[in-house]
């Protein structure tokens, strides 16, 4: 980084920490400033701004709060890689002017016949997957709910440990094999993935060795990746 050479208007009604806010915040927004560039000390910034070094300290306190620098004792003061600070940060863009200033018109009549259209009883909206009143089974509705409540009625629902005639078949499966077991110890998931899964957050501890084979599926499991990149990071780093 070399001399800054603006300097903020005294004669301004902005206070100056904030014009010096202002004018950082810009430089890392635009990328001129990039991540990890190390910032002079506060007594340099003092200096180069032409102001006094309690003033820095609040511009680099607001920018802090705003996840756009970083500092350290005996580090100094960097900027950082903060993404979601450096959304917030910024101002929200305006969409209706946006839409203005585009080739096209605002839907707002493609709207207002929408709207319209859905008073219209026959017209199927299908934007809200909505069924057409004549495809509606009311006859079969009403005799499901005229029928004998006391036998079983099953809507497809299952127990959330999986379908109970799948887990008793498997508890049969492990005694076989000599694993006794029940089937509420038992849990169905919908794939191997989601399985590991569970077992990485569920049972396994923080700095659980795993070895697999490379390349392999394993790496799409978040918690695996990171314990892949750690060990290689510490072997290698």
């Amino acid at each position: 980084m070399g001399n800054i050479e603006w300097k903020p208007k005294k004669s301004s009604s902005l206070p100056l920490h904030l014009q010096i806010y202002n004018y950082i915040k810009r430089k890392i927004l635009n990328g001129k400033w990039s991540i990890g560039m190390k910032l002079p000390s506060q007594r340099n910034l003092a200096k180069q701004f032409d102001v006094n070094r309690s003033t820095i300290i609040m511009a680099l306190e607001e920018l802090s709060a705003d996840g756009l620098i970083e500092s350290k004792v005996g580090s100094g003061t960097t900027v950082i890689n903060n993404t979601w600070g450096v959304l917030a940060s910024s101002p929200p863009p305006n969409w209706i002017d946006y839409v203005r200033s585009g080739i096209h018109k605002p839907n707002n009549n493609s709207v207002q016949k929408i709207n319209e259209a859905e008073t219209n009883p026959h017209i199927i909206r299908l934007g809200t997957g909505e069924l057409s009143p004549e495809l509606l089974s009311c006859n079969q509705l009403t005799k499901l709910l005229q029928m004998d409540m006391r036998s079983n009625l099953s809507l497809g629902y299952e127990e959330p440990k999986g379908s109970i005639h799948l887990r008793k078949t498997i508890c049969d499966y492990l005694k076989e094999k000599g694993i006794e077991t029940s089937p509420s110890s038992i849990l169905i998931v919908s794939g191997g993935l989601q399985a590991l899964q569970l077992i990485s957050i569920g049972l396994l501890q923080r700095g659980s060795v795993i070895f697999h084979e490379s390349p392999s599926y394993l790496n799409s499991i978040h918690v695996f990746s990171i314990c892949r990149h750690e060990f290689i990071r510490y072997t290698y780093g």
